[in-house]
């Protein structure tokens, strides 16, 4: 019990701190992303497929956020879960560990979840992070990860991979239970994709380029979302086979 109340005095001080709850405001773009950017339905659809997760898993346990930066998601499970530890390989105020995430220096079996969300194509070696995901991971824990299927490039630190369903199992072959879906569908992710051709030609235009952003992004949100309502009765929600970036679950 000692413990447990030092564990949450802990928590409550470092997610009071100014640091954290400045992240937090940078972060809840990503969670509640505009109907006028550009990364809407990926952002928008991750929140509510990461709502979903957690809807399922009352005591989430112990979390760990791999490549974490601003803790985005933090805000969907912290009461449900007993700690949460943030890496990355970046030096920031509000990250716990500094390291890199093909090298972790934790426990094995450490954590009930591990998320992965948007790293993998920024690593020189996608399936050594993913084997230290699995290493850390208790039995019968989960690993959450989010890829670029079809995506421009965001070179932070670098941007190195692209993935597809087949070969997103593959990284995962050692997991007992794998499973890929879009997160976009089909209409979604076409209109995304138009979206980002756009912005080649208004990104040559300076500052009338960014204002033009805004009524383009709208336009093919909007289309998106119509569509979408359409094609809904006719199309599966998660074409993978065509889609902006993938969600997988795995369970060790």
């Amino acid at each position: 019990m000692a413990t447990q109340a030092v564990e949450r005095q802990r928590k409550t001080e470092k997610y009071s701190a100014a640091e954290f709850l400045q992240a937090q405001q940078t972060a809840r773009a990503r969670l509640y992303p505009s109907f006028f950017g550009a990364g809407y339905f990926g952002l928008r659809n991750r929140r509510r497929r990461m709502e979903e997760f957690f809807a399922r898993h009352k005591d989430a346990g112990k979390v760990l956020d791999v490549g974490a930066q601003y803790c985005p998601y933090y805000p969907l499970f912290k009461d449900r879960c007993q700690s949460y530890t943030s890496l990355d390989v970046v030096d920031t105020p509000i990250v716990d560990i500094v390291a890199d995430a093909s090298n972790m220096p934790l426990d094995d079996g450490s954590f009930d979840i591990v998320l992965c969300t948007e790293v993998l194509e920024h690593c020189s070696d996608p399936q050594a992070i993913v084997n230290e995901c699995y290493r850390v991971l208790k039995p019968g824990g989960t690993l959450i990860v989010t890829v670029p299927s079809i995506f421009p490039q965001h070179g932070y630190p670098a941007d190195n991979w692209r993935f597809m369903p087949d070969g997103l199992r593959r990284l995962m072959r050692s997991f007992s239970h794998v499973e890929v879906l879009g997160e976009l569908d089909v209409a979604e992710s076409f209109f995304t994709v138009t979206c980002y051709y756009g912005h080649v030609i208004t990104g040559r235009l300076g500052t009338p380029g960014r204002w033009l952003n805004l009524p383009w992004n709208f336009a093919a949100n909007l289309g998106g979302l119509v569509c979408s309502a359409i094609l809904r009765p006719f199309a599966h929600r998660n074409f993978s086979s065509f889609s902006m970036s993938l969600w997988a679950e795995a369970r060790k």
